[in-house]
């Protein structure tokens, strides 16, 4: 829960005036099998609503789950809202850029990973927070799209894994106290922070925005993924 109190945080310091995060399912109290996911089951899984706005552009707060579409829009009663690109990916920046969280996957549908990677690709101005978000967000393979939600799912910690917690692939080179062989995947998102540089060099700015979306858009997807 900490971590997801500093991004909220972060998120409200950032963007005066807005709603709060809405935080969706964590796990039982107790662990175990979860009556709504087949995950759900070991504390390291939350669901956080989208930030919105309306038709207009100001601030919204929806009643419910709201599926948003490749466009960024969805409706409810007659009413229409928009993914709101700048708060949701403040959130995802700072959920992946926080290292004591540990985050293994933000799981969201395609349509919106792009969304949020082309707005990155325009405003953001670190690319280890853009190279970490392209690999850390992904639609499952298997089970929901996540169009209504980001599925959070954070690793093991090292008083955890003392414990007993058993720490999966992929191991994500930026995590740091993780001293087991890096798979494809993780060694992939490495050089990946090669290009992200270069495309992030201030004579290429343009080539950034117009580059940096159509790459990220094909990112490689890692199989049979459950997000649910």
């Amino acid at each position: 829960m900490g971590a997801i109190e500093r991004a909220a945080r972060g998120v409200a310091h950032a963007f005066p005036g807005g709603h709060p995060l809405r935080v969706g399912d964590l796990s039982t109290p107790h662990g175990g099998a979860h009556s709504r996911h087949r995950t759900h089951r070991t504390g390291r899984d939350a669901d956080l609503l989208f930030f919105l706005r309306d038709a207009g552009g100001l601030a919204a707060q929806g009643d419910g789950w709201l599926r948003f579409g490749r466009l960024g829009f969805a409706t409810l009663r007659g009413r229409v809202f928009r993914f709101d690109e700048a708060r949701n990916w403040h959130l995802v920046r700072t959920l992946v850029m926080d290292d004591q969280a540990r985050v293994k996957w933000l799981f969201c549908s395609n349509e919106l990973k792009a969304r949020l990677l082309r707005y990155a690709a325009r405003y953001e101005s670190s690319p280890e927070a853009v190279v970490r978000a392209t690999w850390v967000l992904h639609q499952p393979t298997r089970g929901d799209s996540h169009d209504d939600h980001f599925h959070l799912r954070v690793g093991c910690g090292t008083d955890e894994r003392s414990l007993g917690c058993t720490e999966q692939a992929p191991h994500w080179p930026w995590l740091s106290d993780t001293a087991r062989k890096q798979d494809a995947r993780a060694s992939d998102a490495a050089s990946d922070l090669h290009l992200v540089r270069w495309l992030f060099a201030e004579e290429r700015v343009d080539e950034r925005r117009d580059i940096a979306g159509r790459r990220f858009d094909a990112a490689a997807q890692p199989a049979s993924i459950v997000g649910r």
